[in-house]
Formats: C-alpha cells, sequence, structure tokens
C-alpha cells in the first residue's frame, strides 16, 4: 500500500500515551506475515489506542459484566472461530500479544456488537414472552448502574456504484461510518493494511477499523469490496449460557469476506457462517456487480439489482419486501434518520448517475445535512436534555467516510464527517 501523497506508517506506541485528537488522519497501520506474526505487528503498534478500547467497552453498561463476557467467549465465540475461522484466532491471538492484554479482550472487542445484545448489555431486549426466544420490538432499556449509555450500533449508510454509473467504468463501494463518537474523540480508528503471507494463498486487504478488531469495511488486491450496516430484527437472539453453541461474531464474518478472492466463494462464506444477531452487507466486486445480503441469524435476504441497475444503497432497516410480509420475523429498528439518509444520498449522486459518478461526487453526496444532526453526514447531538428515552444514537457521528476504488485499488478516506474532514488516497497493490 502507497499513499498519496506519502505518509508513514504508524510506529510502536506505549500505553501510557494520552487520549486525544492529535491528527487530521487516523494511524494507518501495515502488517504482513502469517496469522499470529502481523497480530503481533498490529498489536505492538496499536497497543496504546487498544488499551483505551478495552477501557472504554469495560465501563458499566456498555456490555456484560466481565465474567460473564468471557465465558460468552469460550462457550460461544471460541469455539466458532476454531470450527469456522481458525486464522482469525490466531491473529487475534498475536494482537492479544503485541498489545498485553488477553485474547478475551480482543475477542471482546471484535464481538461487541453482538456482545450488547446478551443479558447485561445496552442492547438487549429480554424475550417477549419466556417460551418465545426472540427478542421484542421497540426502543432499548438504559441498563442499571450505565454511567456512560453509547452508541454500540453502527448507524451507517453504505453504498456501491459499478459500470454505466461511474466515470470511466469503475467499482466503487463507499460508506459514512456512524457510530459512538468515543472513536473519533479518542484517535481510536486503525486503518489497517494486511499483507498475508504467500503460503495463505490470500489477498492483501485495506481495512478500517476500531483499534484492536480485524475490520468494519474494507477492500481487498483480487477486487472484493465490503461496506456494512447494522439491522435489527425479532430473530436476533443470544445462546443461553452454557449451550456452548459456536457463532461467529459479525465483524469476523465481514473480515471472512474479504479474506477470499472468488466473489462467489466469498458470498457463501459470509451466507453459511453461524451467527446470533442481524446485519447488512453491501458486497462488490471489480468485475462489476454488487449486491445487499440482509443476514438474520437463520437466514439471509439478498437485494439483487436488475440488469438496468448501476448502484445499491442501504442503511439501517431492512429494505426487502420479504421481510415485512412475515409474521415470525420483523425489523425491530427503533426509527429515525435510517428512513430517510438512503433516499437523501441517492438524491445526492442521482445527477451523475450516467457515468460521472467518482471518488468526489461519493463523498459530496456523503455530505448531506438533512435532519441534522442525525443526518446523512452525522453529528453528535448537543441541544443537551435527556432526548427520547431508549433511543440510543444521541452520541453518535460520522466518525469516518471512505470510499473504495476497486477497479483502481485506490481507498478515499477522512478522519470524521465528510462535510469537514480532510481526506487522503492509498493505493493498495497487493505488494508484500
Amino acid at each position: 500500500m502507497h499513499a498519496l501523497p506519502p505518509r508513514g506508517t504508524g510506529a510502536a506506541v506505549q500505553p501510557s500515551q494520552p487520549s486525544g485528537r492529535t491528527t487530521v488522519y487516523y494511524e494507518h497501520i501495515r502488517v504482513s506475515g502469517l496469522p499470529r506474526q502481523r497480530g503481533r505487528q498490529y498489536g505492538k503498534q496499536a497497543a496504546a489506542k487498544i488499551h483505551r478500547n478495552i477501557a472504554h467497552y469495560m465501563q458499566p453498561g456498555q456490555l456484560p459484566p466481565w465474567e460473564r463476557t468471557v465465558k460468552y467467549i469460550n462457550d460461544i465465540y471460541i469455539p466458532g472461530l476454531e470450527e469456522y475461522f481458525p486464522s482469525a484466532l490466531e491473529e487475534m491471538k498475536g494482537i492479544a500479544e503485541g498489545s498485553g492484554v488477553t485474547v478475551e479482550e480482543i475477542i471482546m472487542l471484535n464481538a461487541r456488537y453482538d456482545l450488547s445484545r446478551a443479558p447485561g448489555g445496552s442492547r438487549y431486549r429480554p424475550p417477549s414472552s419466556p417460551d418465545k426466544k426472540v427478542l421484542t420490538t421497540g426502543l432499548w432499556k438504559r441498563m442499571d448502574g450505565a454511567e456512560d449509555w453509547d452508541d454500540l450500533d453502527n448507524e451507517c449508510t453504505s453504498s456501491a456504484f459499478w459500470q454505466g454509473a461511474t466515470a470511466g467504468g469503475g467499482v466503487y463501494t463507499a460508506q459514512n461510518w456512524d457510530i459512538s463518537s468515543h472513536l473519533y474523540d479518542n484517535d481510536l480508528v486503525i486503518l489497517l493494511e494486511v499483507h498475508p503471507d504467500p503460503s495463505e494463498n490470500a489477498p492483501s486487504m485495506f481495512l478500517i477499523t476500531e483499534a484492536g478488531q480485524m475490520g468494519r469495511s474494507g477492500m481487498n488486491s483480487a477486487g472484493l469490496g465490503l461496506t456494512s450496516n447494522s439491522l435489527n430484527s425479532t430473530a436476533d437472539y443470544f445462546p443461553e449460557e452454557g449451550s456452548q453453541a459456536p457463532r461467529l461474531p459479525i465483524s469476523l464474518l465481514r473480515r471472512l469476506f474479504l479474506q477470499e478472492k472468488s466473489f462467489p466463494k466469498a458470498l457463501q462464506a459470509v451466507y453459511n457462517a453461524p451467527r446470533h444477531v442481524s446485519n447488512n452487507l453491501t458486497l462488490s466486486t471489480a468485475e462489476g456487480f454488487a449486491l445487499c445480503m440482509e443476514i438474520t441469524p437463520n437466514e439471509a435476504f439478498v437485494i439483487t439489482p436488475s440488469a438496468k441497475d448501476n448502484h445499491i444503497i442501504h442503511s439501517n432497516h431492512f429494505l426487502t419486501p420479504a421481510i415485512h410480509a412475515r409474521t415470525d420475523i420483523k425489523d425491530s429498528y427503533p426509527g429515525g434518520s435510517s428512513w430517510f439518509r438512503h433516499v437523501q444520498f441517492e438524491k445526492g449522486v442521482l445527477p451523475f448517475l450516467d457515468g460521472g459518478v467518482d471518488a468526489e461526487v461519493i463523498t459530496r453526496a456523503f455530505s448531506d445535512h438533512l435532519g441534522y444532526p442525525q443526518s446523512l453526514c452525522e453529528h453528535v447531538d448537543t441541544s443537551g436534555g435527556e432526548g427520547i428515552p431508549g433511543y440510543p444514537f444521541k452520541k453518535s457521528m460520522t466518525v469516518a467516510c471512505v470510499v473504495y476504488d476497486l477497479t483502481r485499488g485506490v481507498v478515499t478516506v477522512c478522519k470524521g464527517p465528510p462535510c469537514k474532514g480532510v481526506f487522503e488516497k492509498f493505493k493498495l497493490d497487493g505488494s508484500r
């Protein structure tokens, strides 16, 4: 990966380093080698940020109590990783060794989206009836003892564009990553460049993620790209304590997709991976195609574009008509900006869909402020007051805007909202 213009890669840091926004860019870390080796490199370079991120999620009310969380990790996620994604477990062990923390703490960071749905987590909803193991719809209840209730869900907007829409016929996937402002305020986002060992026969990857995580969105040197959105459905559940049901955290499904070189094989990998919560994956290939896979624990609703379409856009509610016709599963999104963000974004790119879409058009469209501060380009709500009880997005903001050019292997990314962020470019060339 070569930065355009050149920038240095992340250097090793000490855990005692103070937090705060010290640069207009997020740290770029480059790792290579076998999983354990590159994990150690990542952990060493991002040690201070990993420590701060762990401390944040250890606060009361974010996730279940630590003793219970460790049991969930050992009963559910480690067996799932051992069976379905052993190289990721090895890499996380390396991250733990490099940063001086436990592997359970690294798995916690990678599973925090899923763990928040467990009893004691900030997104837990008790079953609607004692004999029905599904979650209820509606707003969440603030957990007792939660002093700083956070916004663990991604209120993101994702998209993909291909031939017919794009300037020069390239393929783009792009996203506004909206989540808790603590990642921006404490500089805890990493631009992670991964070059696997040649013996793995795996592509190089460029990922945007939280410190200690394996990836939130990204692209690989084989031309595959992934952006994503949180979803909530009444099918979401948390395995009962002691059930020892192997599952993968959602963030690892994303990384699993990008480990593949073949688009069909990558689709099969995420479709069949065991999970217990919902998510949307916007999956694309430089060959000129993209789709949205709205996954629930037991199903996947695939939104496939027609032959005439040249783009696809998704936010944080289910768009497939099939789920709305069902009585056994419901969309449990609590309401809000998701219902208009994807429309506003499409309005922004609409004048350019006849062959004029490029990174600049996309980032400008992502800067829309209808509904500010909970807009497409999201900002922290500083209006004061408690807001709507149980509505979780008061502290959310766009912590990064990214455009992946899958055809040219170029990443355009900024720190913070696109309306004011400073964009930089990287080129993924697959070299080790």
